[in-house]
């Protein structure tokens, strides 16, 4: 399993990065899965480090993007947003947890799984792949 994040997404991530937003400020992922691999299509701002993800504010936005929201990202992220998806409504999602400094955007992706327990299982980055310049 991997991530692969389209050159819009990583702009918009980008633009997070200039803006510097809270420590963590959270939102949503829409994409899709393509067989064992996450697709990011799309990053979205949707709450503050004093706001949690909530089922009804994510079933909400699935109303705007029907089925495509694929996950959560967080700009380092707190203890708190860490418990929040930590359970059954984020089981087999996306998480990815942003450091945005002012050189660079770290971007570290996780899964949620079960074992005994929930937890956040990181997955790699897939490669960006480079479009082929016709001559």
């Amino acid at each position: 399993m991997d991530v692969l994040i389209t050159p819009e997404a990583m702009r918009e991530i980008e633009a997070l990065r200039a803006i510097r937003p809270a420590p963590s400020t959270w939102g949503i992922l829409i994409g899709h899965r393509r067989g064992f691999r996450f697709i990011v299509e799309k990053v979205f701002p949707a709450g503050s480090g004093r706001t949690l993800p909530s089922g009804r504010l994510v079933g909400e936005l699935d109303r705007v993007w029907p089925g495509r929201i694929i996950g959560l990202f967080a700009v380092r992220p707190g203890a708190a947003f860490k418990k929040a998806v930590l359970g059954p409504a984020w089981y087999g999602k996306l998480v990815i947890h942003l450091s945005l400094s002012a050189g660079t955007a770290a971007v570290r992706p996780f899964v949620v799984e079960f074992g005994r327990k929930f937890s956040l299982v990181r997955i790699p980055l897939a490669a960006a792949v480079k479009a082929k310049t016709h001559e």
